[in-house]
Order: C-alpha cells, then structure tokens, then sequence
C-alpha cells in the first residue's frame, strides 16, 4: 500500500547526500543510475500525488497565462525531455521549484514580487534549468546507498514545501543530511549552474539577462525586512551578495533584450487578478511604474470582487479600448453584466466564436455558465476541455459536482473515479468503482466499463506500490 506523502517523508529522513562540492556533472549524461524516464515516472507520480495534498489555484486565465510563458520559454532551454508540467499553487507565498520528470511549480504569489514579465521569466528559466543540468540525478548518483528513495524524499521534501513550507524545509534538511555545506535543495554550484544555463535561455528567448540578478536582489532584499519568515524560495534556492554579483556581471556580458514587451498586458492581468485574490491590489497600485490602465484594470476587478456595480462601471469606463476589447477583460465584463441584470448573450456568443481552443475562455465560461445555473452548457465545455486536459483535477472536480446536480449517477461515478485517479488516491478510485457497481447492477455497459478501468486503477496502484516500497 502507497504510504501517505507526509509520513513517506518522515521515513526518509535518516538517508543523506555527500557533499555538494562532488556530485558528478551529468547534464547530458545517459549513464546516470536513474535515467530520463525513471526520473519522469517518479516526478510523475509524486505530482499526482501532490494533487492531493496541494491547493491548486483555480483561476484559468492566471494558469493559462504561465502555462503559455512555460511553454514559450521550454524550445529555447537546454532540456533533453521536453515534456512538462505546470503545477500553480494557491500560496501567497513566493516560490518557484522544479521536480524530475518535467515537473514546474509556480505559487501564485511569485506573479505579486515580480515587477516585469522578464524577471517572472527568469524564475521560470531557472527552474527549467535545474532540470536541463539534471541536478536531481547529480544528488542521486551521489548518494551513498544509492536508492531511489534518497531522490523521492528530495522530490517529495520540494513538492511539500509548497503546501507547508516550514515542513518542506525540515523534511529536505532532514534528507539531503546535516553537513556543513549542505543547501536544503540544491548546492552552490547548482545554483550558479542553473543562473547561468537560465541566463543563456533568457536571452535566446529574447529576454533581459539583469532581470535574474534584479530578481534575486529583490528577493534578497525583501527577505531582510521579513524577519524569521523567509522565502521558501529562498530557503530551497539560497541567495547570497556574490551570487548576485556573480550573475549580474555575467548579465552585464550578454546581449540587451529588446525593449518590446510582447506578453506585457496578460502579465499585467494576471498579476492583477492575483493582487485581488489575495487582498494585496494596494501594494500593486502602488508600484510607481504602474501605467494608469492596469491601476484602472485592478480597481475594476476589485469592484466586481465585493459587488460593487457602480465602481466597477466607473472603472470600466476609463480602460482605454484595447484593454476593453482583451478577452481576458471581457471575461470580467460578464461578471458585471451580470451584476447589473444586463444582457450577456453577444459577448458570450463573440468570445466563444473568437477563441474556441483559448483554456482561459473556456474554463472562465464554464464555470460561469455553471454559476449563473446553465448545467448542460457547462458541462459541455467541461467535457471539451478535459478532451485536451484529461490530467486536470480542477476540471474533474467541476464536472462531477455538475453531474451530481443534473443526477446523472453513471458520469457522477466516471467522473469522480477520474478525479481520484489522477490524484493517486487509488483506495478512494476503487471505493468510487464499488460505489458505481450498486447502481449499475442493470447496465451491462456499466458494469463491463468499471472492470475495466479497476484492473487499470490496481494496475497503476501495485506500479506506485513498487516504485515508493
């Protein structure tokens, strides 16, 4: 049986690293003791895994946006294995951690401490780094015992950082040992490995090199003001004055990005829609670099947030017309419309004509169409949007509370089997199956349908079973 993440941690504890200073260089390497595709299985599993136990953030135009800035900056990497995974977790906390197996986790509170595009940026190069430099598998190969589990319990101590930072960071001190030298994630010469293949993956794509040494100073700085509450991101990612130095002269040495700022708007609305989440919009408006359209654009959105239609349509009616005509901002005209009992019926007809394949639109319609009681429409984009993302839970979860609404029992139980199989709750999946078989007892296609997929779930489940045992 797959033990819980917390207390597989705490078993993991006693297993130690040796020193940093003489991991073995594997980046590129195909001679490591877990290759490519074992290190994807394991990150694979642990991020269903942390599913389960993180909160994900469920606001589709602030995961599409990062998921197409991943994307964007992923050709330009050194990665081998291109394939991967965005994680947004709903933490004001700022942090940023990659895992083996493609695996990019981004809190949601990075977007508040980065002030451009181009310092978000060169978080995320970072982290794509780390993973193209293979500093995982360094640490594993040069482990003492060499078990896999010394690379899970990194993985996991990462991972859970994320959902508990104080007990992400004892479960990492606690794995990678209490030498003197040690770091709780990763050793200096990662971390200058990762600014510099970062850098080089900046400027291919276009970026500014400075924004990684601007980043840090940032985050360095911030970080003497907070007392004992430090960064997770710079407990995992240690940041010191020569490191900043270190990179800021190597940025001094590379080429200028141009000045076009050709993803500034969604940055900007993103960041916003954070801003308001987590009540912090006065630290945003308070930027002193802040275009008068984006402090415009917030006050919007916290208008809609406490219902305040006059605000809202004040506000609106000082965005100038390209902020107006932004799908992302159309998205929230609805929400306002709605409030002043206006007709929605052409905007929602021109967006959905417009941007058909867009997971902002979408998802943000789906879950409107969902509010305002239209069930089979939202089910109907629901369905086609896990035709694309069959891994997302957020869309699973959504999807059987709808079918529990309409009482269809049949795709109630398919659904929610989904849902816990992909989080790797596999003892909830089978009860789920046991569940569907009482009301299937008349429905042959039903029943033939949960055999199947129980083989699958214990199949998978005996695959977890053996890899964390």
């Amino acid at each position: 049986m797959r033990t819980p993440l917390i207390i597989l941690l705490c078993g993991l504890l006693p297993l130690s690293v040796l020193s940093s200073e003489t991991l073995p260089n594997l980046s590129g390497s195909t001679n490591s003791s877990y290759q490519l595709e074992q290190e994807r299985a394991l990150g694979q599993a642990w991020m269903r895994m942390m599913k389960a136990q993180a909160q994900l953030l469920d606001d589709p135009i602030v995961e599409s946006y990062l998921n197409d800035r991943l994307w964007y900056l992923s050709p330009f990497s050194e990665l081998q294995d291109k394939r991967l995974d965005l994680l947004v977790i709903d933490q004001q906390e700022v942090n940023a951690f990659a895992a083996p197996g493609g695996i990019i986790g981004i809190n949601a509170g990075l977007l508040l401490a980065t002030e451009t595009e181009d310092q978000l940026m060169s978080v995320i190069a970072h982290e794509l780094a780390h993973l193209s430099q293979r500093h995982f598998a360094q640490q594993q190969a040069a482990s003492e015992q060499r078990q896999p589990l010394v690379l899970a319990g990194i993985v996991g101590s990462i991972l859970l950082s994320s959902i508990n930072p104080n007990a992400g960071a004892a479960a990492l001190q606690g794995t990678i040992g209490a030498s003197e030298n040690a770091r709780l994630s990763f050793s200096r010469q990662n971390e200058l490995d990762a600014d510099q293949a970062g850098m080089r993956t900046l400027v291919a794509a276009g970026y500014d090199p400075q924004a990684m040494p601007q980043m840090f100073a940032q985050l360095a700085q911030a970080n003497r003001f907070s007392g004992s509450a430090v960064p997770e991101f710079l407990r995992t990612h240690p940041v010191t004055e020569s490191r900043i130095a270190d990179s800021t002269n190597r940025a001094m040495n590379l080429p200028s990005a141009s000045r076009e700022r050709r993803d500034y708007q969604n940055f900007m609305i993103a960041k916003a829609k954070v801003a308001v989440k987590y009540g912090a919009e006065n630290r945003l408006l308070n930027e002193p670099s802040l275009d008068e359209p984006i402090k415009d654009f917030t006050q919007y959105l916290k208008a809609l947030s406490v219902n305040d239609n006059a605000e809202a349509e004040a506000q609106w009616v000082a965005l100038p017309k390209n902020w107006q005509q932004h799908p992302w901002v159309q998205l929230s005209r609805l929400t306002q419309l709605s409030l002043s009992n206006q007709p929605t019926v052409d905007l929602i007809d021109e967006l959905m004509d417009l941007y058909p394949k867009d997971l902002a639109v979408q998802a943000t319609l789906a879950k409107w169409f969902s509010e305002q009681g239209d069930i089979p429409q939202a089910i109907k984009l629901y369905r086609a949007l896990l035709r694309d993302h069959p891994k997302n839970t957020l869309f699973l979860y959504h999807l059987a509370e709808l079918y529990g609404l309409i009482n269809d029992i049949e795709q109630l139980h398919r659904t929610r089997i989904e849902f816990f199989f992909q989080r790797a709750e596999f003892d909830l999946a089978l009860r789920q199956v046991e569940f569907a078989r009482r009301d299937a007892r008349n429905n042959p296609v039903q029943l033939g349908w949960l055999a199947e997929r129980e083989k699958e779930i214990r199949s998978d489940q005996l695959r977890f079973d053996e890899l964390f045992k």
